[in-house]
């Protein structure tokens, strides 16, 4: 069985890593706020510091975090993508969430894995308890129980999507050239990319109105700590 023993080597507080900086939502300003009431090291084109290659050395880096911000870059139905996943399975994070539904989360994530910030009234309340499950061992070793009875795995874009590898996306061209493609046929798209279950299901980033205020093209007053 893993063992949850608080992350011993952990002893820096939350990690970003993003270089995709103003999505559909305002995710920047979000973490820039957050890092002015909790200690929030920023990495990528997004941040201030270094870019980080792809290799074990950024795993080890990181895991030197307690914390781990997973914030997509739309909110949408379902969607919930790798670093929401590295977080839980390379890197042995908590991640803090942003994205999709709380109980979209619920229904794929390990049980109490995750912070999932529109649970808050506040940016402050959200720091407050980011401090106060960092400082507590036995709150911060709750959101590490589940590897007791179970783990998360990463698997590679050719293992889940065979089509995203040259081969794969070759072979389904072949497919549709010898079976849909014929000069006397219509070809109908089966799904409507703007219905419920695609591009319809994105809105808004939370339900609180202080998440409202990371919206795109919406202003707002400066944030400043109390």
């Amino acid at each position: 069985m893993a063992n949850i023993n608080a992350k011993r080597r952990a002893k820096k507080m939350v990690a970003w890593v993003s270089s995709h900086c103003y999505p559909a939502w305002n995710r920047t300003t979000f973490v820039h706020d957050l890092a002015k009431l909790v200690p929030v090291d920023t990495y990528g084109a997004c941040g201030t510091k270094t870019h980080l290659p792809h290799d074990k050395h950024t795993v080890l880096l990181l895991q030197k975090y307690k914390f781990y911000i997973a914030f997509e870059n739309n909110c949408c139905s379902d969607y919930i993508t790798e670093k929401f996943w590295k977080a839980l399975a390379m890197l042995k994070l908590v991640p803090i969430v942003v994205g999709a539904s709380k109980e979209d989360y619920q229904r794929v994530a390990p049980p109490h894995s995750f912070i999932y910030a529109d649970d808050f009234d506040s940016v402050r309340e959200l720091a407050r308890y980011i401090r106060k499950v960092a400082t507590n061992k036995t709150l911060y070793n709750q959101y590490h129980h589940w590897r007791q009875m179970g783990k998360a795995v990463l698997y590679t874009s050719s293992r889940v999507n065979p089509f995203s590898s040259t081969e794969g996306a070759c072979a389904l061209l072949n497919f549709l050239e010898e079976n849909a493609w014929k000069g006397h046929q219509s070809l109908r798209m089966r799904i409507d990319p703007f219905g419920p279950d695609w591009l319809g299901s994105c809105g808004l980033c939370g339900k609180h109105e202080w998440m409202t205020t990371y919206e795109r093209n919406t202003v707002t007053e400066t944030f400043e700590p109390m």
